[in-house]
């Protein structure tokens, strides 16, 4: 099938890289900005304005030319690139844009002569080589493109979506295995860049790697659930061969919402067809039983709540009416309006299971912990051994910072069901919030064991494995909660935490903004914006940031407050980042975080007896570049050199994990740097007092 759509974001990217710049504020930061809904207008003022500049002019008409192919307005897109280039025949993002819409249009040797136009100006510029190589996939000339995106790799090392293209070349012509060398480089430059896991799927996918496959196919959804049709068709396929009719119908009609009138929902519906007799006819052969689709519309915390009683009288006709109405309400995100709706129904009828159930949901998702555990309590004395409840009830007493009572909790839904998957998810979150990151990894596990389609299980456990500094571990567990969940906001936020710790900014930015236009109290996106502000220096702000947080969501307070900690120590302000990381260990005495940030605030103030008493423990549980820099500052302010030396040198080996990371061992090699030209090496065999030790 045609991947066009796919090619068509990977070239908006490559357009969008090669035409950013300087903006200054008003129509003009508009008009070149994100923000989709404020182009067309910011540039329609700029080019409507005699008085502009030509150079604000002709980034006006490059930004909208993006910006209507972006639209499929290639036509329009066109024009104002031929707009821009007669403003200045030699501008490098003006012969992109139309050498983007043309190519788009098919006219391939129009589009061309821009690339070509655009690599004689510029012989070294990476992104026209890769551009062309764009094309020439389109044309599937597939050596030439190889030879292309080969050239552009060569001058620009980091280069992702060349590997991509590449790639793709590689699939087209049977070389799978270097195909996912090239893919495997452009996820581990960036993990979001568009097309990388599409690519990387159908490469497993010819190697007969099905499994594989659908793991990459999910994470390509996961990033663009709105538009990955490429990744749904794929997965349905392949569903359809392992005889999950069910999910596969899914997959083929999502393709068919997206882009209904393309040749891919032709062949969809088609695929869909197939897959739904094989369906009716695998049902005759085990008794009528039709497996049920997924639910994508699964709460992110909230456990699959039955929403009509298994027992009892039917609910009269106003009572069903007003369950109905309730549902729709919870999937418009009205939970408010429904819970209104859900105790009408229950004044009359304060024993309707359904209404009880639902409205627990509602209450859940309002953060009314307390009314949600009433209810839960309520469904519990009609039903003492009801899995769900029994399994959801932690989740309240979570909410209500009852943690002991959650446990119990807990305990008391295993020992009625030792199966409970949602049961070891509440217990799991009572552990990681405690800083018993093992138990709580071994409670993940076996929830995960239980049901794999749980999103929450992911991101909880995603969570605990950030806490352990294992970010790729965290990741991982994030992409494949959003590929079950796309709207869980909490993974989508914690991935961008994530990759903020990686050190990359970009792309973790991109989630976060994603998360807080969708909610803008998600916690955990609030936290990851005062990591931006700590990274890049802006220590007050930060601190304003974290205010808010700190006091409010258990679930994130000791992150938090760690990284307040941080912003405190950037100020030089060792007392308040000592208050903030002393109530951190107060719960949790064996935070390795806490530890080693405590460490540092100790040398700080010259304390250095517990400052290497804190870093040396926070080093046996995990040996850090970050941890093994400040242990070497104290040993080298009180003239240990040779311990310094180690742990520069320890710091210098390991593989930074984090942001924090990179920044030590780039002071680590400075000092190591330093401390050689101060230490003689000289023996007395040898007489030379100018070599050195290190």
């Amino acid at each position: 099938m045609s991947s066009s759509d796919l090619r068509m974001s990977a070239l908006v990217l490559l357009v969008a890289f090669l035409a950013q710049g300087a903006a200054r504020a008003g129509d003009l930061e508009d008009c070149t900005g994100t923000a989709a809904e404020k182009i067309e207008a910011g540039c329609a003022a700029i080019l409507n304005d005699q008085s502009r500049s030509a150079e604000d002019r002709l980034k006006a008409y490059v930004a909208r030319s993006r910006y209507n192919a972006a639209h499929v307005k290639y036509d329009a897109a066109a024009t104002d690139a031929d707009a821009a280039l007669q403003l200045d025949p030699k501008s490098l993002p003006a012969l992109f844009a139309r050498g983007f819409a043309r190519q788009r249009l098919g006219k391939f040797d129009d589009a061309l002569a821009d690339y070509n136009k655009a690599i004689e100006l510029d012989p070294k510029s990476a992104p026209a080589m890769a551009a062309r190589g764009s094309l020439k996939n389109d044309q599937k000339a597939w050596a030439d493109a190889i030879a292309d995106f080969g050239q552009a790799i060569t001058m620009r090392q980091d280069f992702a979506q060349a590997y991509v293209g590449r790639a793709r070349a590689y699939v087209e012509t049977g070389q799978f295995d270097s195909a996912l060398g090239d893919l495997n480089a452009a996820v581990a430059i960036n993990p979001n860049v568009p097309g990388a896991f599409f690519w990387r799927g159908q490469a497993y996918r010819r190697k007969g790697d099905a499994d594989h496959a659908l793991e990459d196919f999910s994470r390509a959804i996961a990033q663009s659930p709105q538009t990955e049709i490429g990744s749904y068709y794929a997965r349905g396929q392949i569903f359809s061969a392992k005889g999950d009719y069910a999910r596969a119908i899914v997959d083929f009609d999502k393709v068919m919402a997206i882009s209904p009138n393309s040749p891919a929902a032709q062949s969809a519906q088609q695929q869909k067809q197939t897959a739904a007799a094989m369906q009716t006819e695998l049902a005759k052969v085990h008794g009528g039983q039709t497996p049920a689709a997924a639910d994508s519309k699964q709460a992110a915390v909230v456990p699959p709540l039955p929403t009509a009683p298994s027992t009892g009288a039917p609910a009269a006709p106003s009572s069903q009416q007003g369950i109905r109405d309730a549902q729709q309400l919870i999937a418009q995100r009205r939970y408010a309006d429904a819970v209104t709706r859900l105790s009408a129904v229950l004044t009359t009828d304060p024993r309707n299971e359904a209404a009880l159930r639902l409205r627990v949901a509602a209450f859940l998702f309002l953060a009314r912990f307390s009314d949600a555990r009433n209810d839960m309590d309520a469904v519990l004395k009609l039903k003492p051994n009801d899995g769900p409840m029994l399994g959801a009830r932690p989740l309240a007493s979570i909410g209500m910072k009852q943690f002991d009572q959650a446990t119990d909790d807990a305990n008391h839904a295993l020992s009625v069901d030792p199966n409970n998957a949602f049961a070891y998810v509440g217990r799991g979150m009572v552990s990681r919030l405690h800083g018993k990151f093992q138990d709580a990894l071994a409670d993940f596990d076996r929830s995960i064991s239980l049901n794999a389609k749980d999103a929450t299980a992911f991101a909880e456990r995603g969570q605990t494995y950030m806490a352990l500094s294992q970010l790729d571990k965290a990741l991982a567990d994030f992409d494949q909660a959003l590929a079950l969940n796309p709207t869980n906001d909490t993974a989508r936020g914690a991935r961008g935490l994530a990759l903020l710790l990686k050190g990359s900014n970009e792309e973790g930015m991109i989630d976060i903004k994603s998360a807080l236009d969708r909610n803008p109290n998600n916690q955990i996106a609030e936290v990851g914006q005062g990591l931006a502000m700590v990274v890049s220096g802006q220590y007050d702000r930060a601190i304003v940031a974290l205010n808010q947080i700190i006091g409010k969501a258990p679930g994130f307070d000791a992150f938090a407050r760690t990284l307040r900690a941080r912003a405190y120590l950037g100020k030089k302000d060792a007392a308040d980042a000592m208050t903030d990381l002393n109530v951190v260990l107060g719960t949790r005495p064996n935070d390795g975080e806490a530890l080693a940030l405590r460490g540092i605030a100790y040398s700080a103030t010259h304390e250095y007896d517990k400052a290497l008493d804190d870093l040396t423990r926070a080093i046996a549980q995990h040996g850090s570049v970050e941890r093994y820099f400040a242990r070497a500052t104290i040993y080298e302010a009180q003239n240990k050199i040779d311990k310094a030396t180690d742990d520069y040198k320890s710091a210098t080996q390991l593989a930074p994990a984090s942001v924090f990371d990179a920044l030590a061992q780039a002071q680590s090699r400075q000092k190591i740097q330093q401390l050689n030209k101060r230490i003689p090496c000289g023996n007395a065999s040898h007489g030379n007092k100018d070599e050195t030790c290190l």
